[in-house]
Order: structure tokens, then sequence, then C-alpha cells
């Protein structure tokens, strides 16, 4: 069931986002070279960092430490599209931006772990087999969606204006019914973590959807898409990389605590950044 939520969010907010994209919207996406190599920075290497070190900080188990690096090195979470939306972010630098993530965390996420980890370069040689499998997945249900998402809008505009709705409509549904299916399907397990975990887990999150504050130079409809996108973690690619390294229930546990948070902050965050233009940097 949950699985079944999840792709459906997936699939209709990435559909909602590329309905959303015009052409010159971007065109203008070319310009953030730049940018986007600050976001990768801040996003697959700072905040794996500050994750590294409030564990080590507050002293947690090697399991629940694991689950948690695996989610902040695992960036552009599909759906981001929708709280992109919510945030009233630029649809073109939150749909570059989330392709730019998504892509590069196929290759340094296993890195990370394997230096994570101390493992040999053989288990990153292992954790890049499932590259292909990470491929499809983010072709079906990222790139795909967005691209007939995109053309539906550039061919039929008037039909893209009358589907939108539906689908951001199902987007919350699926995401309400995620976050109810988490709490109850895993209430035992996620009332066993101690407080450190619950407030290691808020600090990250928290850290990773103000990302757009530090691009202080960026127009405030991109840096609410930069924001959001770098709040919205690949769960997806966090549990695959799990399964790959560890068959420890309490790392896959501990990935969809940081899920069930995640959502909790993205709508507070979502509503921080559409708010964005009255606060004074």
């Amino acid at each position: 069931m949950l699985e079944a939520a999840l792709i459906l969010l997936a699939l209709s907010s990435m559909s909602s986002l590329g309905l959303e994209l015009t052409s010159e919207q971007l065109d203008s996406t070319k310009k953030m070279f730049t940018t986007g190599i600050v976001v990768c920075f801040l996003n697959l290497f700072l905040l794996p960092l500050f994750a590294f070190l409030l564990c080590k900080v507050f002293q947690l188990s090697p399991s629940i430490s694991l689950g948690i690096f695996l989610c902040t090195c695992s960036g552009g979470g599909a759906s981001a599209g929708l709280f992109i939306l919510k945030a009233k972010g630029s649809a073109g630098t939150g749909a570059a931006m989330l392709s730019l993530l998504n892509f590069t965390s196929l290759f340094t996420a296993p890195l990370l772990i394997t230096l994570y980890s101390g493992s040999s370069f053989f288990e990153f040689e292992k954790a890049l087999r499932i590259l292909p499998k990470l491929l499809a997945i983010g072709l079906v249900f990222f790139g795909l969606p967005l691209g007939i998402g995109f053309w539906i809008r550039k061919k039929k505009e008037s039909v893209a204006f009358q589907i939108s709705p539906y689908l951001v409509r199902t987007s919350n549904l699926s995401l309400g019914f995620s976050i109810f299916y988490l709490a109850f399907q895993y209430s035992e397990q996620i009332l066993e973590f101690d407080l450190p975990i619950w407030i290691t887990i808020v600090l990250v999150t928290g850290l990773s959807f103000t990302i757009g504050i530090f691009l202080f130079k960026g127009k405030s409809e991109d840096r609410r898409s930069i924001g959001v996108v770098s709040g919205i973690r690949n769960l997806s690619l966090a549990l695959l990389l799990a399964n790959e390294q560890t068959g420890d229930p309490r790392v896959l546990i501990t990935i969809l605590l940081y899920g069930f948070i995640m959502y909790l902050v993205a709508f507070p965050a979502s509503f921080f950044w559409r708010r964005w233009k009255n606060i004074p940097v």
C-alpha cells in the first residue's frame, strides 16, 4: 500500500510540475550552471557532513546513523514537485535542480556511503551495479511524467490547465495517505526511537529546507524551488542502497522515519518559502 501511494505521489507530483513548465522557463535555467554546482555541493556534501557530525555528537547507533546518512546523501526526490507548486517556486528551476540532484546522487551516494562505512572500493563497485535499475526508476517515475506534463502544456495548454488541479489533488491525497500509513504501520518502531534521534532528523531536515537561503543573489522564485528541492530527499535511492549495504531493519525503519518527519516539515517549509518575497535578506 505504501509503495503504491508513493509511486502515485511521484507520478502525479512530477506530472503537475511538468504542466507548469514553459520553454522560456527551461531556457532560463541554462544560465544557472554555477548555481547548480553550489546546490550539489550543499546538498550532497555539506548536508551529509552535517548529518555525520550530529550523529557523532548525539552518539547514535551505527544502524541509525547509517539510515540518516543515506537519506542526506540521496538528493532529488520526485515528490518535491508538489511542494514546489505549494511554495510558488519556479517550475523550470525546480525541474532542472531536481534532475541534476537526482542524477548526480546516483554516483555520489554510493561513493559517500563507501567512505562513510570504511569499506573497500569493491563495495562501491557493488553499489554501482544497481545503477541501471536506478536509472530505469528515475526515467519511469521522474523523467517520463515530467516530460509528458511538459509536452501537454506545450501542445494543449488548455488541457494542461484543466487536468493540473486533479493531479495536485491526487498528490495531496497520496501524500496524506503515505504520512498516516507510516505513522500507523510503524508506530511501535517509531516510538522506540529516543529523543536524540528525533532531534537529529529534525535538525537535518530543517537545514535541508533552508539551503535556498545561502544563494543570496538568486531570484526569489528560484530560491524557493531550490529550498524545496533540497529538503525532499530521494527515499527510493536511500532504501535501495540500504538493501545493498545491509539488511538491518533498523536502517530501513530509520529511512522511513526520516521520510515521515521530512514530509511533516515540508508543509511549514513550503509556507515559509511561499512567503519568502516578504522576508528581507
